[in-house]
């Protein structure tokens, strides 16, 4: 009982920084929202669609960049500090390619967005939001890389306080740019893009420059060079983050898509839709936290051999996410209306949130056991398998059982929510499964 009160307070610790800092970052989206709703149920679901599309793209950055928190880890679990920068760089690298190929997806926008969505108000400002965001996805990666490697070496209440005025840039320029304030042009919803932009740009320039004059970080040879890529690194690299990107842009696309599956039924879906997934991602972040948390606690462990360790680790972790899961589930039933009115003036799109919000309340559990189970997978190099599973439980099962209630039951959004929870079921027990049988060489053996 010791040794786990211990375990939690260890991971509680690392894991409370990264869950703020993350956070932030949805709340940037919650900001978002809530502006565009202030301009018309329209505007809101017109930015759903693009914001939908963005949060499954910026997800693959952050999933191609995300060898970092392993590696890094484990390299400063090791005391191999001077092998950091190199590191990081291959990474980086990657996330720069990366960037490239969704910066000509967004660019393309008004191209396959049109072939996918007939043409119309929403699916305007959908491509004017997304061929805006074009300009960010530089800052965003470069940001993205730098913010994991604080995180990587546990200095994670850095990662947090970046974020955290990540989400007040946005704030500020999102209020002068969607409603035209202090004399700046007003763009409505995709103003919110440009809001992002900017802020994306300032947060790396200045973490970029702060890190550089940081002795802590100049001993990890982060910027005393350019080191070229490497192919046999990066190599090593890809074998962790092409996995996590698939298995990871697979579960945030199979929520982001529903928005455009949802379009032929109205507006009021939509925007009702875009208002509930924004809210369980703003609670979604308190298991992810500790679900990056444990992959950085359970790499650093393996870094300097203590496997064993290591599995108790992760599955404390995954008993805390799930313990709290329960605690955020009864307050989002008791709180739904209240949400509701937060987001959105309109009487109508209140209504069929509050009602979403109970599917919402419903799955959180289940997701606190997949997602943290997913960060013990991580922190022990295992990546492949659990992309295969993410993608069966949410896209061979999820979706096509969400996609038969909504129109051949015809039970419509709700169909699709239903489908969201049956996802996240597989998911939970695949994942927790896999953990168990990977670690299972690393349980104790009881006294004889």
């Amino acid at each position: 009982m010791a040794q786990t009160t211990q375990e939690i307070k260890v991971i509680a610790k690392l894991g409370t920084p990264l869950i703020f800092s993350h956070t932030a970052i949805i709340a940037m989206s919650a900001t978002d929202t809530i502006m565009a709703a202030q301009v018309s149920t329209d505007a809101l679901a017109g930015l759903a669609i693009g914001a939908s599309i963005w949060s499954a793209l910026s997800v693959m950055i952050l999933g191609m960049c995300g060898a970092t928190a392993t590696i890094a880890a484990q390299f400063h679990g090791g005391k191999r500090l001077s092998r950091i920068g190199f590191q990081v760089h291959q990474t980086a690298w990657i996330g720069f390619f990366t960037a490239v190929l969704i910066s000509i997806i967004l660019a393309l926008s008004a191209v396959w967005l049109r072939w996918v969505q007939p043409e119309g108000t929403l699916t305007t400002i959908a491509i004017d939001y997304l061929q805006v965001l074009t300009l960010g996805c530089f800052g965003y990666t470069l940001a993205a890389v730098l913010r994991g490697t604080c995180e990587a070496i546990g200095d994670t209440g850095l990662a947090m306080l970046t974020n955290g005025v990540l989400f007040l840039l946005n704030l500020i320029f999102d209020y002068l740019l969607v409603f035209g304030k202090f004399g700046f042009p007003e763009l409505g919803p995709v103003g919110c893009a440009w809001a992002s932009v900017l802020s994306y740009w300032i947060i790396a320039i200045v973490l970029t420059i702060f890190l550089a004059k940081q002795k802590k970080y100049q001993r990890l040879n982060l910027f005393n060079r350019i080191w070229k890529p490497k192919w046999h690194v990066m190599k090593k690299h890809l074998a962790i983050c092409v996995p996590l990107a698939l298995g990871t842009g697979s579960e945030v696309f199979f929520f982001s898509s529903i928005a455009l599956f949802v379009v032929p039924f109205g507006t009021l879906p939509v925007a009702s839709h875009q208002i509930v997934i924004n809210f369980s991602s703003l609670v979604y972040m308190i298991p992810l936290g500790f679900s990056v948390a444990l992959c950085i606690r359970c790499a650093s462990l393996r870094g300097s051999n203590q496997n064993v360790h290591a599995r108790f680790s992760a599955f404390t972790g995954v008993k805390l996410a799930t313990a709290i899961a329960f605690a955020t589930a009864l307050l989002t039933v008791a709180l739904r209306d209240f949400v509701a009115e937060i987001y959105t003036p309109d009487v109508d799109v209140q209504q069929l949130v509050s009602q979403l919000l109970l599917l919402c309340a419903l799955y959180q559990i289940a997701d606190a056991v997949q997602v943290g189970s997913w960060g013990g997978l991580r922190g022990f190099g295992d990546t492949k398998v659990p992309m295969v599973m993410q993608l069966i439980s949410y896209w061979v099962i999820g979706f096509p059982c969400g996609y038969a209630l909504a129109h051949g039951l015809e039970w419509g959004i709700f169909g699709f929510w239903t489908g969201i929870i049956v996802g996240l079921c597989c998911a939970a027990v695949l994942l927790n499964f896999r953990l168990r049988k990977l670690t299972r060489q690393y349980k104790p053996q009881a006294a004889s």
